[in-house]
Parts: structure tokens; sequence; C-alpha cells
């Protein structure tokens, strides 16, 4: 059934100006034109609406995410199907409840400047969890960068430039992971993309830590008896 914008807005609950911002941005699709004034939309907007005002106000998604969500939906799969994606690849899970915050409320809990936030961010060594359709937000995993990586970095004198090689290696590592995704899901059914890419996820979040951990501890390891066998041989020669 065809209904007007009035009858969408009534029944979803979503004024009407939110509609057409939803309707210009691609989360739902555009009405048909009676005329230059008079529009009608499927009502099956309202079902969609209404999912959107729960992701939105009760996940706390962001519009870029709902769009995605909404897309894979448009493809076949379930809302909890096309969750599973988002909360693995965004930690979307791990946010229910918390919400996400502002650039002030960020600067407030952080104690960065907004020199600093900038500079950061122009280095790419700190991204927000979304600056898409939305205004940009920060997540609980940004606020920690900021206020127990950044904030103690530039306490110590050491300058934020000299970590771009984060940024620079990261950018290669998710290079390769991409490709090695595109190895495994091609020919696949789009079901079944969805569910390899949430669990490649779930394992590459586990490696990257795991393997550059690993890495540092045994370097650190080496250089200690490194300095231990110099120490010995020095006491020899006493």
């Amino acid at each position: 059934m065809k209904l007007k914008i009035g009858e969408i807005a009534k029944r979803s609950g979503t004024p009407a100006s939110t509609i057409r911002y939803y309707v210009q941005e691609g989360l739902l699709p555009k009405p048909q034109k009676a005329n230059e004034k008079m529009a009608y939309y499927d009502e099956a907007c309202i079902d969609r609406l209404q999912i959107i005002q729960e992701l939105k106000e009760k996940r706390y998604f962001p519009l870029y995410l709902i769009k995605n969500i909404l897309r894979r939906m448009d493809e076949g799969l379930s809302l909890p199907e096309a969750e599973t994606v988002e909360n693995a690849v965004f930690g979307a899970a791990d946010r229910i409840g918390c919400g996400l915050i502002d650039r002030p409320a960020f600067l407030a809990a952080t104690g960065l400047t907004e020199k600093e936030l900038k500079h950061a961010e122009i280095l790419g060594i700190l991204i927000p969890f979304t600056n898409g359709l939305d205004k940009t937000l920060y997540n609980e995993d940004d606020v920690r960068v900021g206020r127990d990586g950044l904030k103690k970095i530039a306490a110590i004198g050491m300058d934020l430039k000299e970590l771009s090689f984060w940024v620079e290696f990261g950018k290669k590592i998710v290079d390769r992971e991409m490709a090695l995704r595109r190895k495994i899901v091609a020919d696949k059914s789009t079901r079944e993309n969805i569910l390899i890419t949430a669990e490649l996820t779930r394992i590459g979040d586990f490696y990257r830590e795991y393997i550059l951990r690993r890495l540092f501890q045994k370097r650190v390891e080496q250089n200690i008896q490194r300095s231990l066998v110099k120490k010995i041989k020095s006491a020899a020669k006493v």
C-alpha cells in the first residue's frame, strides 16, 4: 500500500523532516511521485523506520552502520544476521548501553586539547569511531587511546609523528587481510560471505594482538639475554 508522508510519520512516530533526510541518505527508498507536490511511500517504510530507530536509540549505531544493516536485510538477511557483521567488525555489542560521545565530551574525557586531537587525527594515530553521515563520534576505545596513550605520550615529550609507523604498517596488514578475505569468500553466497567475514574479523582481532605482543616479548627477552651475556663476558675478563 502507498501512503502519504504524513501517514507514514504518524504511524511510525518519525517526523516528516527526518523521513525525508533518511530518503536523502539512502536509508529509505525514494517515494513514488504523483506530481511535484505529492509523493507516496511504500507502507514497508514504517517497519524500516522502526528498525532504524531501534538501532539508533537502543543500539547506538551511527547512521552509516544502520545503512549497512538495512542493505544486508534487503539482500535477504534477518536483522540478527545483519547485526552479526556489525558486532564483529565494529564491536557494536560492546557499546550497547554505553553510547558514543561527541568531540567536546571526548576532549573533556581525555584531557587532550583541540590542537592535540587534530594533530593525532591528521597523523591517523587516532581514528574517530564514526564521522560518516552523523557528526564525529568517539567510543570507549578512542577515549582510552586519547587518555592513556596520546596524553601520556605528549606528557613525556614524545613527538606523535614517531608513532606514524603504526598507521603505515597497519594499513599494509589490513590490505593483506582484505585480500585474504576476498580469496576465501570468492564464489560464496551473500549469506556465507557475511558469516565468513564476521568469523575472519574475530580471528584477525585475536591474532593482531597476539602476534604483536609475542614479537615484542621475544625481542625484549633477546635483549635481556644479550645484556646478560655481555655482563658475564665482561666479568670473566676481570
